[in-house]
């Protein structure tokens, strides 16, 4: 039986989810700063995956806050929701912005 001093098997998942998405929301920097130097409007990127990544985290976020009523839960999905979508940002105004600058690619209508 553990003692009050041993942390169950909740509390260690618990750290365990806390500090593995609290750091991806500084994983996702090295992925940014790749998309912002890209020459190429981030073409490799996917704005699909990426979205798809958002959105999971957005019913994350809504699931901690509405339904497990877990801030810190919520917090931590409302973070790497917030970086999937600079993420998102930043590949899109790449994107725009070498259409703008390549009339070649410039669909003609």
């Amino acid at each position: 039986m553990p003692t009050p001093e041993t942390p169950n098997v909740a509390e260690i998942v618990t750290w365990l989810f806390l500090m593995t998405n609290a750091g991806r929301i500084l994983a996702y920097l090295p992925q940014m700063h790749k998309a912002w130097a890209c020459s190429n409007g981030a073409n490799s990127v996917s704005r699909m995956t990426w979205g798809y990544f958002a959105a999971a985290h957005l019913s994350g976020a809504l699931y901690g806050f509405i339904v497990a009523h877990d801030l810190g839960m919520a917090v931590v999905f409302t973070g790497n929701f917030t970086a999937c979508v600079t993420l998102l940002t930043i590949i899109t105004w790449k994107r725009r912005n070498q259409r703008q600058s390549a009339p070649e690619l410039r669909p003609l209508v």
